[in-house]
């Protein structure tokens, strides 16, 4: 009887062929594999004949928070090539790790992420020796590619691997599970292979004497937790580490080209491919190009020392002799991780030739969560199921809205496939369709697998879902807004219950004006227009409104900074307590207090300028002033008083913001604001500008060519030429900046005498 320990690194084809050698030269009894011990009483579904890339997803949802996990297995996985092995040799094949939902994998998003073997220490002085800057290239160039002694090499560096890094609580957890699996195999008689991850083999290959007698009891889900592992499909595109997968090796069709072609092929079948995708995107490669590549790769081969060409030679290769232009952004291999910013367009669709566009596959008659007949039963329902075509799906939210809210219900999981191409931005925001792309994805039924984890029906998992949004809320007010409107359009009534309970807790207590008005804005949508949620007329919700608009009151006169630029958050929010006293009916909301709170913020000289207006415009607009003559002279005398570069344009953007209607029918506060702007020397209109830009774009083309119409007006100019007055044959940024140019030329001109 003997244990044979073979560490490996996950998804690497080199350990995966030493594993399938070794099992079929021992012909063990037993197979342990690194893996969830809980799908134990399942491996036959691993057998039924998948597409690979595939993975187990294990989940656990408990109090109100869901965890998951996936173990991903490609076609040079060792753990699956383990247990094919074990097939091929009569052996008995057993996952010997903890089950996800154990704290040892606590905030670990995938089981086999190459967590080890990042610290600096001895491989860094191996890596610096042999003149390679980067752990996957030192990988390949000791391992990936033909080598003597393969098995000698690898236990050399993981010994040296565990030397160099510490071991904590959640790999002791692990390894002490582990080593009483083995225990048990050896004490059954007859030969054990162990596959695990290199940095544990060292240590299970001498603890497992010392394990205590008996097969480890699988550790159990929290009591009262919903808890599985499924089986999903899974895509290349997960495995690779250029989209911030730490997986055990990068460039996963790269790999799988090795797995299949040999280490002596795949690098030039791989170039192909990242010449054939570039040419699908139009970019000229000639025959010279691939020569060309492939000359310098295979130069990089001799230079380094390998036997092949491995996978940085021939990326090196590609770099050297097809990017043209100086790069931006390190080499996209020269480092672990998503691509930088600014990475060259070309070495982008390199990366991805050598990512790969390969989806798994589940056999038929594979075990699934009930959730995704479900899912498959309420779109049929509705006639929403997607095909391959992308298909356009208009919905009346007064007809269709039960379709409505199960296309909601899916976005809200996250499931690809389902796209809100347009409709309210709200609840009462009055449009009244919604329209949707609806297309098959390959990846919708790993998301719904994975969706599983929160219900088992639609329903429960977005409910589920939404609570755990709730939860992370904290009792902050601006993401409890948002919630109402996901409850709304979800359908989820008593979830949107209880937020409104936490948004009544929150409002009291709300520092910020400017979330303040956000959750105003959106609970007065709701009082409106509440059929969505159930909620309209409510009590409960009357009462949060007029908490909401008492606080936002008491919040507006302790806004202060005479120089504060511009607070587009501010206005909104006074923008929201002027539409709860139009719209508000049914609310008792003291409109006396309103008018007098307004009335001393427009006044206030330490109050910002866009605060000012806006308030101006709220008493304009809730009929604060005796009659409109009144209100006209109060905003002609704070227009003129406002009419300084750096509040000018502030100011107006709050008062057109709250009253522009008005404002629109006001001629003698049009002459006022061209009086001002005429007043602006060419340096303080510059500075006046972006304000202005932004103040004038409250009004809508037709209303700013009756604005352009008055201007004309007071200047005895045509009307008629008001529309020319709105098109610039340049972009208007560009024409402020050409005024700046203008500005500097002059004054350097006065500088030297040269202003006549």
């Amino acid at each position: 009887m003997s244990v044979h320990v073979v560490g490996v690194r996950h998804h690497s084809p080199a350990c995966a062929r030493l594993v399938a050698r070794t099992v079929e030269a021992v012909r063990p009894r037993f197979v342990l594999i690194e893996g969830p011990a809980d799908m134990n009483g399942r491996l036959g579904e691993l057998a039924l004949g998948h597409r690979l890339p595939v993975a187990i997803f294990s989940f656990c949802a408990h109090d109100g928070a869901t965890r998951a996990s996936w173990s991903p297995f490609c076609d040079s996985s060792p753990e699956w090539v383990a247990l094919e092995a074990a097939r091929r040799a009569g052996a008995e094949a057993r996952f010997m790790d903890l089950p996800a939902w154990h704290e040892a994998f606590h905030d670990v998003r995938n089981r086999y992420a190459d967590h080890h073997g990042r610290r600096p220490g001895a491989r860094e002085a191996l890596a610096a020796r042999l003149g390679v800057d980067e752990p996957d290239a030192l990988w390949d160039h000791l391992f990936e590619q033909p080598c003597d002694d393969l098995a000698g090499r690898l236990r050399a560096y993981f010994e040296q691997v565990r030397r160099d890094e510490p071991v904590g609580e959640r790999d002791r957890a692990r390894e002490a599970f582990m080593t009483r699996c083995i225990g048990w195999a050896a004490a059954q008689g007859g030969d054990v292979v162990v596959v695990c991850g290199g940095f544990h083999a060292p240590f299970l290959e001498r603890a497992w004497r010392e394990a205590p007698p008996g097969w480890p009891e699988t550790p159990a889900p929290p009591a009262g937790a919903r808890a599985g592992s499924y089986l999903v499909p899974y895509t290349f595109h997960r495995l690779d580490s250029f989209v911030g997968y730490e997986a055990g090796m990068p460039s996963p069709a790269f790999y799988q080209a090795v797995w299949d072609l040999g280490p002596e092929r795949a690098a030039e079948a791989l170039l192909g491919e990242a010449a054939a995708r570039l040419r699908r995107r139009r970019q000229p490669l000639s025959a010279a190009d691939l020569i060309a590549a492939w000359a310098h790769a295979q130069g990089l081969r001799d230079l380094r020392g390998h036997a092949v060409v491995t996978r940085a030679d021939v990326l090196d290769g590609i770099a050297a002799a097809w990017v043209k232009d100086a790069l931006e952004a390190p080499l996209p291999w020269s480092r672990r991780g998503p691509l930088a910013p600014r990475t060259d367009p070309l070495l982008v669709e390199v990366v991805a030739a050598f990512s790969g566009e390969r989806a798994g596959a589940l056999a038929a008659g594979t075990p699934r969560p009930p959730l995704l007949a479900d899912v498959e039963a309420e779109l049929a329902a509705h006639d929403l199921t997607p095909a391959r075509a992308p298909r356009r799906v208009t919905l009346s939210l007064v007809e269709r809205l039960p379709a409505s809210r199960v296309l909601h219900r899916l976005r809200v999981l996250r499931v690809p496939g389902f796209v809100r191409e347009a409709g309210p931005a709200g609840p009462g925001d009055g449009a009244l369709e919604e329209t949707w792309t609806l297309v098959h994805r390959l990846e919708a039924e790993a998301a719904l697998i994975e969706a599983a984890g929160y219900g088992a029906t639609l329903d429960a998992a977005a409910t589920a879902r939404l609570e755990e949004a709730l939860l992370a809320a904290g009792g902050r007010l601006a993401p409890l807004a948002a919630l109402l409107a996901e409850a709304a359009f979800t359908g989820i009534e008593a979830l949107g219950a209880r937020v409104l309970e936490q948004v009544g807790r929150a409002v009291g207590a709300e520092p910020s004006l400017v979330a303040l008005g956000d959750a105003l804005a959106a609970l007065l949508a709701l009082w409106r227009h509440g059929a969505l949620l159930g909620a309209a007329g409510a009590a409960p919700l009357a009462r949060v409104l007029e908490a909401a608009f008492e606080r936002g009151l008491w919040l507006v006169e302790r806004v202060q900074g005479t120089t504060t630029a511009a607070d587009d958050g501010e206005v909104r929010a006074v923008a929201a307590l002027r539409d709860a006293l139009r719209q508000g009916r049914g609310l008792r909301l003291d409109r006396a207090r309103a008018l007098a709170v307004h009335g001393r913020c427009a006044h206030d000289p330490g109050a910002p300028p866009a605060l000012r207006g806006a308030a101006l415009g709220f008493l304009w607009a809730a009929g604060g002033f005796d009659d409109p003559a009144a209100a006209e002279a109060e905003a002609v005398r704070a227009v003129r008083a406002a009419a300084l570069p750096a509040r000018l344009g502030d100011f107006l953007l709050g008062l057109f913001c709250l009253a522009r209607e008005e404002v629109l029918e006001a001629r003698g506060l049009v002459a006022a604001v061209d009086e001002a702007l005429a007043g602006l020397d060419r340096r303080g209109f510059l500075v006046a500008l972006p304000a202005l830009r932004l103040a004038f774009g409250y009004f809508p083309p037709a209303e700013k060519e009756r604005l352009a119409r008055g201007v004309l007006a007071l200047g005895g100019g045509d009307p008629g030429g008001a529309r020319a007055l709105l098109r610039l044959e340049v972009d208007a940024e560009v024409a402020a900046q050409g005024l700046a140019l203008e500005e500097q030329v002059t004054a350097r001109a006065r500088r030297f005498g040269l202003d006549g």
